[in-house]
């Protein structure tokens, strides 16, 4: 028994083949700080949450509410990629989105555009551009 245990650790425990460890998960809900679209800021109303399930369900609450027309929706991610990708089904104007995130402790960076447009490549939303750049830090656990 305590082979097969040591033998799964490892395995669990061993980086990717590419030498690359998997982002960190995006799982989780996170409270919005900071939006820029089009390299100015257009914050989030405070009270917006965006939650990321296990099951690959994405909740969008715009100011603690649920945004008109309901942002329950789909994702998908590609953590394998450098940076890392994800498309969700219907983004915050209601429409398909795809783009780039990354964590960095309890920091959630997203760059999303609407479908349609090349995904970005970097973190930044250029002025004229349709890019927006989302700052979410980690949900506080409600008791």
């Amino acid at each position: 028994m305590l082979p097969t245990v040591l033998a799964l650790a490892v395995t669990l425990a061993a980086p990717a083949k590419d030498g690359k460890k998997d982002p960190p998960s995006l799982v989780g809900e996170w409270a919005a700080e900071t939006a820029t679209v089009g390299g100015k800021p257009e914050n989030p109303p405070p009270g917006t949450t965006w939650t990321f399930t296990a099951d690959g369900k994405s909740v969008l609450n715009v100011g603690g509410g649920k945004a008109e027309g309901g942002l329950d929706a789909k994702y998908t991610t590609d953590a394998k990629k450098d940076p890392a990708q994800v498309d969700i089904s219907e983004g915050p104007k209601g429409m398909p989105m795809k783009g780039i995130y990354k964590v960095d402790g309890d920091t959630l960076t997203l760059c999303l555009v609407q479908e349609g447009q090349e995904r970005p490549t970097a973190f930044e939303s250029p002025a004229g551009s349709m890019a927006i750049v989302i700052t979410l830090k980690r949900a506080e656990k409600k008791d």
